[in-house]
């Protein structure tokens, strides 16, 4: 079985606001997991399991003809201790319904994948700015954060279905 995603991506301003406190936490705290890996700032809606890659490729077309641009407010940072750093947006309405949306309809050619932890209703949306960390590496991660941080706006203009583990893009859909 292989692992995979799906994620929403952001427009370019908040892409690059993101990805410069993802290279100043990777810089100075040596844990660089989401840049080595070429992980994209973004915000997971599914995690999945399965062996049916081209299903998963021809209903995420169909779902993505579906889906509009959507605003995600950033309001806080937050941590799953000790392991990861992260910037949390607002629940809201567009976040609730692709979530919901892309689960239950890839769920027809999957299996859950990451424990359920990406399913409608016990889904922490977050966007990670560091992983693996130690607890020691968290807190100066956290500290470099809450010098950059405050809350802001953006857009998700691209939805995509990767692989998870190593992270591969499989394809990206521009949202209407």
């Amino acid at each position: 079985m292989i692992d995979y995603a799906v994620t929403l991506e952001f427009d370019k301003e908040t892409e690059n606001k993101i990805q410069e406190m993802i290279d100043e936490v990777a810089r100075a705290t040596g844990y660089d997991y989401m840049k080595q890996s070429k992980i994209p700032p973004h915000v997971t809606v599914s995690a999945l399991e399965g062996d049916n890659e081209a299903a998963l490729l021809s209903e995420m077309e169909s779902i993505a003809e579906t889906l509009n641009k959507g605003s995600v407010f950033f309001a806080n940072i937050g941590i799953f201790n000790p392991l990861v750093i992260y910037l949390g947006p607002v629940m809201n309405e567009f976040l609730q319904d692709t979530c919901r949306t892309v689960n239950e309809r890839l769920l027809q050619y999957a299996s859950v994948g990451n424990r359920g932890r990406y399913l409608p209703n016990q889904w922490v949306p977050h966007t990670a700015i560091a992983v693996k960390l130690t607890p020691d590496a968290l807190k100066e991660a956290f500290a470099i954060v809450q010098k950059k941080f405050s809350a802001f706006g953006a857009t998700a203009e691209r939805i995509v279905l990767a692989r998870a583990e190593p992270y591969e893009e499989l394809r990206s859909w521009e949202l209407k």
